[in-house]
């Protein structure tokens, strides 16, 4: 037992053998090969020793097993339960089980991160090109706090990876319609698809929100649209108040005999199932390019902010749970800075003619 000398191949190495005592009192056979010098074999086992006195020999044991995979397995329980992205996790963790899957978390180093971009970036997405680099970045961040997940609960001593920086090349859409833009479409779409278009531009419904919706969700009386948990992506139910051209377009809309959906397909009595490519045809007729159907929804968000509603409240009708996500649909322009400015003159020249409200009322003796 401990430190033994043999010969392999011509070669001296040495390999230690030992008993190794727990802090539970429980004893651990511990045997280890090929190591190049008797100095080297001496520092392993005295480590071993101080390991096994401070209870890490075992936690140390626990860390090779950890896999990326692992990890973010069990990630993937919180990520359903705390955030409305979780949907969007699930398609990133499929890619970094792919690449990373069997890798020890523990041992993850900036060189395993560069390569797994070089090779995510060699990919072709469905839009027929690369990932764009905010994808990428999303990715690891993912692998980031899955492995963050391990660490607080005591699994990992460290995060590995923790100090990799990421691409931070914007991605971010900023493509909103303006009234006249969607007039011009509106004109070229088909008839039976421009009421699905305008819709969704006054009330900023999810795709599949918009696609799936029933009569029954609809209030006329009242001029809203009651969602249920199971109905939304964040599974919070949702109150969407509708403005008045909406409620307009509800009730020019015919209803189907067979089918309990609002928007119908007449050729198929089913509801419209090709959105983005029925929109892109339509501005491609305008004139316009680049334009998607999701970014109805961003038109929504953000011209309702210009309009004066507070943001919470416009999160409140988008269903947007988290400020980041919201952030990306609110898109802020050099008018929104222009407009701001003018306000804060407009509210000095009125405070400069009316002194008198600004000053304080004497105190009553």
């Amino acid at each position: 037992m401990g430190v033994k000398q043999y010969e392999k191949d011509g070669q001296t190495l040495y390999a230690i053998d030992v008993w190794l005592k727990m802090p539970n009192g429980t004893q651990k056979r511990v045997r280890v090969k090929k190591i190049p010098t008797l100095k080297h074999a001496k520092m392993l086992l005295a480590k071993l020793e101080i390991d096994s006195f401070e209870g890490r020999y075992f936690d140390r044991q626990l860390e090779a097993k950890i896999t990326v995979e692992g990890a973010w397995k069990a990630w993937e329980p919180i990520t359903r339960r705390d955030n409305d992205s979780w949907q969007s996790d699930i398609d990133r963790a499929r890619h970094l089980v792919e690449h990373l899957g069997n890798r020890r978390a523990a041992k993850l180093t900036r060189q395993d991160v560069e390569e797994y971009r070089q090779k995510r970036f060699q990919e072709t997405t469905r839009r027929g090109g690369p990932p764009a680099p905010g994808t990428i970045d999303r990715e690891i961040a993912l692998l980031k706090r899955c492995i963050n997940y391990q660490v607080e609960c005591g699994m990992l001593a460290r995060n590995p990876i923790a100090g990799v920086p990421l691409l931070n090349e914007p991605n971010t859409r900023d493509q909103v319609l303006k009234p006249a833009m969607l007039e011009r479409i509106l004109k070229v779409a088909p008839p039976a698809f421009a009421p699905v278009i305008e819709f969704d531009y006054e009330t900023g419904l999810r795709k599949t929100e918009l696609r799936f919706l029933r009569w029954e969700q609809v209030d006329l009386t009242v001029g809203c649209i009651r969602l249920s948990a199971k109905e939304t992506k964040t599974n919070q139910a949702r109150i969407v108040y509708l403005t008045t051209r909406a409620l307009e377009i509800l009730r020019q809309t015919p209803r189907q005999l067979h089918s309990p959906y609002v928007f119908v397909n007449p050729d198929t009595g089913r509801p419209w199932s090709e959105h983005n490519k029925m929109l892109r045809r339509a501005c491609e007729r305008a004139g316009y390019e680049g334009i998607w159907f999701h970014d109805l929804r961003r038109s929504f968000v953000t011209n309702a902010r210009r309009s004066g509603v507070p943001e919470s409240v416009v999160m409140k009708l988008s269903g947007h749970r988290t400020r980041s996500v919201f952030d990306r649909y609110n898109i802020i322009d050099e008018g929104d800075l222009r407009a701001a400015v003018e306000r804060i003159d407009a509210l000095r020249q009125h405070a400069m003619q009316h002194p008198s409200r600004g000053k304080l009322l004497p105190r009553r003796e």
